[in-house]
Formats: C-alpha cells, sequence, structure tokens
C-alpha cells in the first residue's frame, strides 16, 4: 500500500510537469509573438461538480452542485489548426447529499452517544471545495471557415490546488439508530429531541492539497479581428482521491464546466 508521503511526492512531481509544461506555453509565446498568432483571455461561467466513489457510509450517495468558475489563459497557434493553450482557473468542486445520511463526528459533539455507533439524520449537506486548476490543453479546429466562425476539441492535463474545504449543513432533525428511520435514539430509555444541523466545518486538514487529473472538452468561437468570443463545454477527473486518509473515505472530483470567455489577439 502506497503511503500518504509517498503519494504526495508523486503528486508533487506531477505538478511541477504540469508548471513546467505552463511555463514552456508562456515562454514559446513570448518568444515568437511577433511570428505566431497567439490570443490572451478570461473565462467564466458555471461548473457542475460531483463526488464520485466513496467506499465508506459517510463518502457516499453525493450529487451534483452548482458553483462558480473563472479563470484567465493564454492560446499559442501552432498552426491553423492546432493550438497550445495554458490556463489558470478558479473551479467550484464538491457535491451534496440531502435526506436521511449517516452523521459525521462533527455532528454529535456534546450528545452522550455510545462512542462508534452508527447514526442516521434528516438533513441537507453540502461539501463545498475550491480549487485553483492549471490545465494545459493540445487544441484542434474540426470546423474553421473564412467567416471567422470555429468549432474545437480540446483536452489535457491539469494540476488542482485545493483553496478550500467545508462541510455545510441545515437542518432539524431526530437521530436515527438506522437508516431507514424506523428507531429513534433514546438515551437512558428516553427519546432524544430533534437536533439542530446548522453548521459550517473546515474539513482541509483532511483532505489532499494537490490533485492531479484530466481535463477536456469541445467549444466553439466566433473571430472579429483580433476578438473572439468563445463559448467552452468541458468535463474534468481527479485521478487523486481528496481524501488524505483513507479510513475517511476515497471519493474522487470531477466537473462539468460551461462557460464564455472572451480573447485577444497580439
Amino acid at each position: 500500500m502506497e503511503s500518504h508521503g509517498n503519494l504526495t511526492m508523486r503528486v508533487r512531481r506531477l505538478g511541477l510537469i504540469l508548471l513546467l509544461s505552463f511555463s514552456v506555453v508562456c515562454g514559446l509565446t513570448y518568444s515568437d509573438a511577433f511570428s505566431q498568432s497567439v490570443v490572451l483571455g478570461f473565462r467564466g461561467g458555471l461548473s457542475i461538480p460531483n463526488l464520485k466513489g466513496g467506499d465508506t457510509p459517510q463518502s457516499e450517495g453525493y450529487t451534483s452542485r452548482l458553483a462558480p468558475t473563472f479563470g484567465a489563459f493564454i492560446s499559442y497557434e501552432l498552426n491553423s489548426r492546432f493550438a497550445l493553450r495554458g490556463e489558470v482557473s478558479f473551479a467550484g468542486q464538491g457535491g451534496q447529499r440531502n435526506g436521511m445520511q449517516p452523521i459525521f463526528a462533527e455532528n454529535l459533539a456534546g450528545l452522550p452517544v455510545p462512542p462508534g455507533m452508527d447514526l442516521y439524520a434528516d438533513f441537507e449537506n453540502e461539501t463545498i471545495l475550491d480549487y485553483l486548476e492549471i490545465p494545459v490543453l493540445a487544441c484542434y479546429s474540426i470546423i474553421r471557415d473564412r467567416s471567422g466562425f470555429d468549432v474545437y476539441v480540446d483536452a489535457g492535463p491539469y494540476l488542482g490546488i485545493l483553496l478550500s474545504a467545508d462541510v455545510v449543513t441545515d437542518g432539524t432533525s431526530t437521530i436515527y439508530s438506522d437508516k431507514a428511520g424506523t428507531m429513534p435514539l433514546e438515551i437512558e430509555g428516553h427519546p432524544l429531541p430533534p437536533q439542530d444541523f446548522d453548521n459550517k466545518v473546515d474539513i482541509a486538514d483532511k483532505l489532499n492539497d494537490v490533485n492531479v487529473g484530466i481535463t477536456g472538452g469541445v467549444g466553439t468561437n466566433y473571430t472579429l479581428g483580433r476578438h473572439q468570443l468563445i463559448l467552452d463545454l468541458r468535463g474534468s477527473f481527479g485521478f487523486i482521491p481528496i481524501q488524505a486518509d483513507k479510513e475517511n473515505g476515497s471519493n474522487y472530483t470531477g466537473a462539468v464546466y460551461i462557460t464564455l470567455g472572451y480573447g485577444h489577439r497580439i
């Protein structure tokens, strides 16, 4: 089994490769800016992330949430069809789980509950993960006409750096000792009254600081002179489980991004 230290070292090496690749793209851009076409721009829109996998009751059963994404890019056009693109983007990740679900230890603070007992409650749970993502993409134009209309596909690796991680819960519920919600918890023979689950917990110390994955999709842009309007649809998937300790589960983060962008050819 790979230790956490070895995993962290391997991820850092992969991240260094991505950063060097991004630096190469930028270096080529500035060295050949007068002989090649270079586009600088920004993009922003909607992230639809989810948490895949789980392996434990506390980490399973998530569905997608909505989050923002935005950032800047630099694109170096090698020829009329191929381009290299480097980006730096804020990416909202995570997922949500509403309804009957297991209770984390943080939800039991101050309650006279026997240790190690599996308990459930009906409340809202949103895991909010914010990453700085640095992808390096290869882009290929599959349709390009003289009117300035372009349809492209792109794909490449990315480095994700965790910025923040919070679990936000909301609601009031009776606590149950079964997932079906048929056995309310009793303490010394008396039913425990409904509990308030309004809370926000920082879980960044339980997650890996970095991730590495792959991203890609399809898009279209319209060029008018030096200006570009861009519509991009892209998906991403992280190869590294977000949890630093496998006892907390093994979730993989991923998202669908829908963005609008503007580029300026220099």
